[in-house]
């Protein structure tokens, strides 16, 4: 059932970033066109940009934990033996959850604080970059968790690839 709901988060998350990236192609695109062609610029092109920027990152960042695809030097853990090795992989997906918390809280008050700061060109709330901050790093925080309780899993001896082959997926 959880690998269900993971399935269809992945799915949500792949559809959202997909049309975040043809979003910000075609309104970059037209900025393009617009500057050199007609000579002219929109004002709520680089605001626009600049949040799904933030958006993409994000759950990109959330869609390679899930994936166990982050971005980590373990060539000489990897070279520990099984028990010490897998001892590691759950101090690390302890510090990614601690510093995950850390800035859930700053995000989550960015995003009360700003909630009636607008941009300047689209007058939308500020607090829309720091909803996705925090959406991304909620969805890391729920997925290293899952990461976790499969470490957890392995250093007890049970088999867990079937659950990794269906997250990677």
């Amino acid at each position: 059932m959880v690998l269900k709901l993971i399935d269809k988060v992945k799915f949500l998350l792949r559809i959202l970033s997909c049309v975040t990236v043809c979003t910000l192609t075609i309104i970059i695109g037209i900025q393009v066109v617009n500057r050199y062609v007609f000579g002219t610029s929109f004002t709520w092109v680089e605001e626009l940009a600049g949040m799904a920027m933030v958006y993409i990152t994000y759950f990109g960042a959330a869609m390679a934990t899930i994936n166990n695809s982050n971005t980590r030097i373990d060539f000489f853990i990897r070279k520990l033996p099984g028990p010490v090795y897998r001892g590691f992989e759950i101090l690390d997906d302890c510090i990614c959850i601690a510093f995950l918390l850390v800035i859930c809280r700053y995000a989550a008050k960015l995003v009360g604080t700003n909630l009636n700061a607008l941009s300047a060109a689209m007058k939308i709330p500020l607090s829309v970059n720091y909803v996705g901050v925090l959406s991304g790093c909620v969805l890391m925080i729920i997925f290293y968790v899952l990461r976790l309780w499969i470490d957890v899993e392995k250093l007890r001896g049970r088999n867990m690839e079937y659950v990794e082959e269906e997250l990677s997926r």
